[in-house]
């Protein structure tokens, strides 16, 4: 009660400072702050508070009075404090007695130049109100769709049009098909139209004469105040498809205002293609909430629920007149546009339609209208090399013919004599710019496509990239029998029809053809089952690769193609088949790896590993043949120099990725990599590399070596020091957890090695050391348990462990340290006595061990001279007595400089690996890390640090931020008079 009363107090003297005259600020984020703590549940109690609403008053008071007075921010402030208000419905009451709302609408309607936030203040305001049916008959009372209306359709911020459009559906579908105010539905949609009914012309045919208003070609202002209210008409009729209950606002539209007539007369006043499609989208619209609510919906419709002829014949004539104008941009964006309202109809659409008694899937037909375009650039010439490849292609158009309409065909033909003369010597209309948009419009619809449809289109991509690389083959003049690139030199360019070859040999072209096809692959799952074409996938990318004129960006794209080709395409039953790749067009891809390897582009090169890492993977298992063809490339010895000499950091990165993968490969560690001073070079890396990526990579690639490989004994200090170093001194949280899984992985191998299986230890085993199967009983366990702990005690897993727990902040760090804090602290549990044994194979030395908390990497311990003497202990004494009462480090620098061996002239050599005994300084007795384990509370640590990240923060708290803000402004402003 005491904080509710604090809050109050606090919000109460803030408001009253709102109002002052000379109030301004420059924080806008405490409003928003403000008004999000208002919102929430917990705080109802202040929205109930007297004060606020008798607030709103002052405020809405000072406001009429002069607008002026009152800072802005504060008037958009008061007017969403106002919505909030109105939830309540008892507020309602009370916010009736002072006008408020009144006040409100005839402040908004003054024309006076409002800032968004103070209109989409009001907008939210009457969408408060909107929910009452008082509410609503007052907005009648004002025609307050009026304001909505000029806010839908004038220049303002997208929020302010989104809201205010959100605003008149809602009223339009109350007033239409809640309350069947007839009256007043017709009012606002005559005012929603008007600006169209102004400028049409008209004919009136009374006592013999006829008139008729000029009509205005493309004329700008009246094409942007019109294109607005396409925009909000659209907007409203597509609103109507999401609606589960049938609405009588599209037969309102279609008997008072002759609506696909009125919009058609539109296309006479201009040549604007971006106005084009704005008349295009509002008549698309229409024709679906028609078919939607006159017979999806209507219970009453006589017609079989499948019959579409009418609305058929309205799309394609919508699709006739944009090859009419021999507009292909519209052509393919009006394809789009159907197909995504089409899946607005959901479930209530039928699979198939009937157009003219003809059955047929309408997806199809907007799918083969939205390929238009690229299906022109592809001719094949039929040689007799190629000819299994025609008799697919022909299989592949057989199958566009079937999933084709009468009507869809007529089109096609008539897009073709209208974009292309026989001689070729027309204006071509199929540009790469257009084909480029028919690929980006079929992806901007990858999450609606059925299967079925994304391989039909990926089809139609592999057969252009087919025709790019067989118009490079001509082109280049340059044809190799390994990439099968179909062609016929002269014969092939002088099929018709003519103009396409710019389109299939523009890079841009290419690089999207090569998205589409990864895009759709990696979506739908694209095999080899599914689309014959892509078998022949990979020889194609081939050509493109050894193209070195191919701009970088493609060379990118075709990479990442190859490599999910050899994911998606090659079947695992081919390993039984084959063990090796010679006479496949992947023996094509050695060379080709090795050269892109070492591309001038980073890109490529990082690209190519991935390409390889990939291959690596498959061929562990699923693939093994390409071990072979790894080794005869000689590509393990590129990847390791990559890693270490590589300039760009992402590429090392990816090398080492890559060298995980083949150190677990035998056939590959034998024949190369163990050769190769790996361990070596990861330890370095670990330590010295300034890039996090490369070192959280490195540490992975080492893992694999630790796991699947001996590493030299001469190591094991250096690699336990490293791993150390990492989680205590690294700085990023992905190396952190890297080290911290290594020494997981540590925990596991040695409980391996004590017998365990799937984290039991079995009743029987082998035992290494007696060399026979033995029992095991709980005293042999627990000697199995200590003998692991000992080993990682004395590596320095219990000090780290408590380190990161008091100075960690990485909230993923200390979750997963607590995880195992949290197992390891129940299996010490059920081990009763274990403690003790470990303590006994614990080394003497530790048991009187003092653990600190270093802050820095510390230095090794100083060698001993043999030319110079070491300080006798009476000197010891006075140095360090000096450097107590001097506190000046430079003594200690000067004191031990023999020992150090530092000369004035010579600089210290940089260390290339940690200190190897580094560990030992974070060994210490278990017993001391439960003790300190219990003081820390690791669970307390973790909900600190949830805390933290999730920034929760008091509404108090907030508000006294606020009063200081505030403050501080105050005092900046008396400073600036001076």
């Amino acid at each position: 009660m005491q904080k509710q009363e604090e809050v109050l107090s606090r919000l109460r003297q803030i408001l009253n400072i709102f109002l002052r005259d000379n109030f301004s600020t420059t924080n806008n984020v405490y409003f928003e702050k403000l008004l999000t703590n208002l919102q929430a549940k917990e705080n109802a109690y202040v929205l109930q508070a007297p004060f606020v609403v008798d607030w709103v008053d002052k405020c809405m008071t000072m406001v009429m009075e002069d607008f002026d007075k009152v800072h802005p921010k504060v008037v958009s402030f008061m007017l969403n404090l106002t919505s909030y208000l109105a939830a309540n419905e008892w507020m309602i009451l009370r916010l009736r007695e002072l006008d408020i709302v009144n006040r409100t609408i005839k402040f908004l309607q003054m024309d006076r130049s409002y800032s968004p936030s103070i209109k989409l203040g009001g907008i939210r305001l009457m969408k408060g109100i909107v929910v009452y049916s008082m509410g609503l008959a007052f907005l009648r009372i004002h025609r307050a769709w009026k304001l909505l209306i000029q806010y839908s359709n004038n220049d303002h911020t997208v929020y302010v049009v989104r809201e205010a459009r959100e605003l008149l559906f809602e009223m339009l579908y109350k007033f239409c098909d809640k309350l069947h105010d007839k009256a007043v539905t017709l009012e606002l949609l005559a005012e929603i139209m008007k600006p169209i009914h102004d400028n049409l012309y008209k004919i009136h045919d009374g006592e013999g004469e006829v008139t008729a208003i000029h009509i205005k070609v493309d004329d700008n202002d009246l094409l942007h105040k019109i294109s607005a209210t396409l925009d909000l008409l659209s907007y409203i009729l597509q609103q109507t498809l999401l609606l589960e209950e049938r609405t009588n606002l599209v037969a309102l539209l279609k008997e008072y205002h002759e609506f696909d007539f009125t919009i058609w007369k539109l296309i006479d006043m201009t040549h604007n293609p971006y106005f084009i499609e704005k008349i295009f989208t509002t008549l698309s619209s229409y024709n679906f909430a028609l078919l939607m609510h006159e017979k999806l919906l209507n219970p009453e419709a006589t017609e079989p629920p499948e019959e579409f002829t009418e609305f058929g014949l309205s799309f394609f004539n919508l699709m006739k007149f944009c090859i009419t104008r021999k507009d292909g941009l519209s052509f393919v964006k009006l394809a789009e546009l159907n197909h995504v309202l089409w899946k607005k109809l959901g479930t209530r659409a039928p699979k198939e339609i009937v157009i003219q008694q003809e059955r047929v899937t309408f997806e199809n037909q907007l799918i083969c209208f939205h390929m238009l375009p690229l299906l022109f650039s592809m001719k094949y010439a039929k040689t007799m090399e190629a000819e299994n490849k025609v008799e697919l292609f022909d299989a592949y158009v057989v199958k566009l013919l079937e999933i084709s309409c009468e009507q869809t065909l007529r089109l096609c033909y008539s897009m073709r004599d209208a974009f292309f003369t026989p001689d070729g010597m027309g204006l071509s209309l199929v540009t790469p710019g257009l084909a480029n948009k028919c690929i980006h419009s079929l992806l901007s619809l990858e999450k609606v496509l059925d299967r079925e449809q994304a391989v039909t289109v990926c089809q139609a991509l592999l057969y252009v990239l087919r025709e790019a690389v067989a118009m490079n083959a001509i082109t280049n003049d340059s044809q190799d029998d390994c990439h099968s690139v179909s062609s016929a030199g002269s014969t092939y360019l002088e099929l018709y029809p003519r103009g396409t070859e710019l389109v299939v040999n523009d890079p841009q072209v290419l690089h999207s053809v090569m998205v589409g096809l990864r895009t759709l692959i990696e979506r739908f799952k694209i095999t080899w089952k599914e689309s014959v074409e892509t078998i022949g996938l990979v020889n194609c990318l081939a050509f493109v690769l050894e193209n070195t004129n191919m701009d970088a960006r493609c060379t990118v794209q075709a990479l990442k193609l190859v490599q999910l080709a050899v994911e998606h395409f090659l079947s695992p039953n081919m390993a039984l088949l084959v063990d090796n790749l010679q006479g496949s067009a992947l023996v094509c891809l050695g060379p080709i790896i090795v050269k892109r390897m070492h591309d001038t582009m980073w890109e490529v090169r990082d690209t190519t590993l991935e390409l390889t890492t990939s291959i690596a993977s498959i061929s562990r298992v699923k693939f093994p043949a390409f071990q072979r063809f790894l080794i005869d490339s000689q590509i393990p010895p590129i990847v390791y120099e990559m890693a270490k000499n590589d300039a760009e950091r992402y590429v090392r990165a990816s090398a080492f990725k890559c060298l995980a993968e083949m150190v677990s490969i035998n056939l590959l560690w034998e024949n190369g990599l163990s050769q190769l001073d790996l361990v070596d070079h990861l330890l370095y890396v670990m330590y010295r590399e300034n890039d996090d990526i490369v070192r959280a990579e490195a540490l992975i690639t080492l893992r694999k070596i630790y796991e699947h490989r001996k590493i030299h004994h001469k190591y094991k200090n250096t690699l336990f020091s490293t791993l150390n170093y990492c989680v205590v001194g690294d700085h990023h949280t992905e190396v952190k957890m890297n080290a911290l899984e290594f020494w997981r992985r540590e925990f596991y191998r040695q409980f391996t090695n004590q017998g365990m299986i799937d984290g039991v230890f079995p009743t029987v085993t082998f035992s290494k050391e007696q060399k026979k199967i033995v029992t095991l009983t709980e005293k042999e366990i627990q000697t199995s348990i200590a003998k692991v702990f000992g080993e990682v005690q004395q590596y320095g897993y219990f000090g780290i462990l408590l380190k990161c727990l008091r100075e960690e902040t990485s909230k993923e760090v200390l979750e997963f340290l607590i995880k195992g804090v949290t197992i390891m602290m129940e299996k010490f549990e059920r081990y009763k006595g274990i403690l003790e044994e470990i303590e006994m194979r614990s080394p003497l030395d530790m048991e009187h061990s003092s653990f600190n908390f270093p802050s820095e990497e510390p230095t090794p311990p100083p060698q001993q001279s043999e030319t110079k003497p070491p300080i006798n202990p009476s000197e010891a004494d006075e140095i360090i007595e000096a450097i107590l009462n001097s506190q000046d480090l430079q003594l200690l620098e000067k004191a031990f400089e023999t020992q150090m061996q530092l000369n004035a002239d010579e600089k210290p050599s940089e260390k290339r690996h940690i200190d190897e005994f580094y560990y030992k300084q974070f060994a210490i007795p278990l017993r001391q890390f439960f003790a300190e384990l219990k003081a820390i509370n690791p669970d307390q640590i973790l909900k600190q640090q949830k805390e933290w990240f999730e920034c929760e923060e008091s509404f108090t708290s907030l508000l006294d931020d606020i009063l200081s803000a505030i403050k501080r402004d105050d005092e900046n402003m008396i400073s600036d008079c001076y």
